[in-house]
Formats: C-alpha cells, structure tokens, sequence
C-alpha cells in the first residue's frame, strides 16, 4: 500500500542565485587553534567529516563554535575566486549573489543543522564533477561553467531508517580552499514539506499554463518587461513568505503518480506569483498539483541594492514522491 510520505520540494533552484548580505571585507572571527588546524582530505569523506564536526557543535549546544565553524566554511577572496573560476561575466553576477545576504544564510544554515540534532542519520556527499545528478540540471551547467579544475561537491542529510529510494534532504554545494571545505551559497535550494490532502480535489483553474521551451523562454503574456536578473547589478532574490503546501490529489495517489515538475515563474515587486510556465512535467496531474499549489504562494520580492523591491524571473522545481 502506498503511502505520501513528508517529501520534500527543493525549489527556487535560481540558477546559482541564494539570499546573502555581507560584504567582501566583512571578517570573521579567528578560530580556536583546535579549529584551524583541523585537516580534512579534499574527497566526499572529508566534506562528512567536517559536517559532522560542525553538526556536533550544534548537538553540544556550542552556540560560539557553531557560529565560527560555520564562518570558515565562507569563501576567500570570493568575488576573484568567483570571477577566475566561472569567468568574467557569470562570475561577477554569481559574487554579488553570493556576497548579498551572506549573514542571513549563515544564520539560516545554522537554523537548519540545529534541527538535525535531534535526529539520527548521516551525511550523504558525493563529487559532482564526476557524478551529477541527472535530475538536477544546475550541476551540469556547473561543470559546463568551469574555467579551471575546481571539484564540486554535494552534500545532503538522510535520516536513519528512511527508505532505500526516499528522497534525502538538500544541504548545499561545497568546494576545498585552503584545507576547508566551503559552501558555495549562491547555489540554494529552499525545502518545505507539505501534507498530504487525502481528500483533495483535483485543481480545475489552471488556465495560466503554458508550455514552455526551457528555463530561459520569456513568458507569452510578454509581461517580462522590466523584469531584472537575479544576481546582476545587485539584485537579491525572492524568499518564501508563505507556501502552503501543494495538495496531493486523491486521483494522483490512486495512480501513483511520481515525478518532478519544473515550473518559470515572475515573482512579482508585491510577491505575486505569475505567468507560471511549464518547462517539465511526466504527467498533466502532477502539472495542475504543483501549478495550483505554486499559484497560492505569496513571497518576499527580489530588491535592488537600494532596497527596492523588483519582479524577477526564476525556475522552480517541484518533487512529488511516494513511498510503499
């Protein structure tokens, strides 16, 4: 018997493009000497090792600690790593993103470690470089970007007794500098988990699809003008305000329906979410659930630099998953 299991919906992939907010010169404070000789190997072990060091920081309530672990895993020198790693172009956009709200991800990083205390699993890592996920299609274009050897990792948390074929839960992409690894936070995937609607109708008003050629298609209503670019000129990007959990239809359980459905959006200067495309589907149920369901949410809107709020155009990438 099929069950819905709590899944998780990793979205808001925006093509390397997070939420941060300190700037280059900002320092942090020195580690303990314990901390700073610490060595890790440059392999997917290595990255464990130093997650589970900043996870037991967290479990022993080590707020001081916690905080610095976390501080070292930020990138050196990040707008020249970024621009000679990725090149001019994508690199200079991908540093102001990832230098924005810097604090406020290291925050929300913390956040999210201090809740696996109480859980027990393990860190799941591997090398993108030689492994990326087909269904992630950002790591390719990672790799495809390089403009030197650089090893991209993947790290996620599973919990202990999960199933074999359940869906881990996203911690983020790192790289080896200096004999630490660091979180390349200008890639982010945001993760809610919905409940399930046993009785839930299916969404008849879907009358905004249309189908689109790929993330980069602008949408038919041609209200993309005025739309800025995530990560350029300063530009932070849109944060859930509130997401309420798409609804798995009674009909879609009863089928057993699975897959992932990639959605381009505006997000609008008031937070509104419109002119919703479908770049990917396997199945027109799964279509309306994640479309109706993405419709309802109201987020904070991308702002300038100067703090004025702007429509931006961004993917968002739906996982529907059922476990026996």
């Amino acid at each position: 018997m099929l069950s819905l299991r709590r899944i998780l919906l990793p979205f808001l992939i925006l093509a390397f493009f997070p939420l941060f907010s300190r700037s280059q010169g900002a320092k942090a404070q020195s580690p303990s000497p314990a901390e700073s000789t610490r060595v890790y190997e440059n392999s997917p072990e290595g990255l464990r090792w130093q997650l589970q060091d900043i996870l037991n920081a967290a479990r022993n309530h080590n707020r001081p600690k916690l905080e610095s672990l976390i501080r070292q895993t930020e990138i050196p020198n990040y707008r020249e790593w970024f621009t000679k790693t990725f090149g001019r172009e994508k690199g200079e956009g991908w540093a102001g993103a990832y230098g924005l709200n810097l604090d406020e991800n290291e925050k929300h990083f913390a956040e999210s470690l201090a809740q696996l205390t109480g859980e027990d699993g393990e860190f799941l890592t591997r090398n993108v470089n030689d492994d990326p996920a087909p269904a992630r299609e950002i790591e390719a274009g990672m790799v495809d970007a390089l403009q030197r050897p650089v090893v991209i990792f993947f790290a996620s948390w599973k919990e202990q007794g999960s199933p074999q074929n359940s869906k881990s839960s996203s911690i983020g992409y790192f790289v080896f500098l200096d004999g630490r690894f660091r979180w390349d936070s200008a890639i982010s995937s945001i993760e809610i988990q919905p409940e399930p609607a046993s009785n839930a109708a299916a969404p008849q008003n879907v009358s905004s699809v249309q189908t689109a050629g790929g993330p980069n298609t602008p949408p038919a209503s041609g209200k993309d003008k005025g739309i800025s670019c995530v990560g350029v000129g300063g530009v932070g990007i849109p944060s859930c305000d509130y997401c309420p959990d798409p609804g798995y239809t009674k009909l879609a359980r009863e089928k057993h329906l699975e897959g992932i459905v990639v959605l381009q959006v505006t997000i609008q200067a008031d937070g509104g979410v419109t002119d919703i495309q479908v770049v990917k589907s396997p199945s027109p149920e799964l279509t309306e659930m994640a479309v109706e369901g993405v419709s309802r949410w109201r987020m904070k809107p991308a702002r300038r630099a100067d703090g004025e709020p702007v429509p931006v155009r961004v993917p968002i990438e739906v996982t529907f998953r059922l476990v026996r």
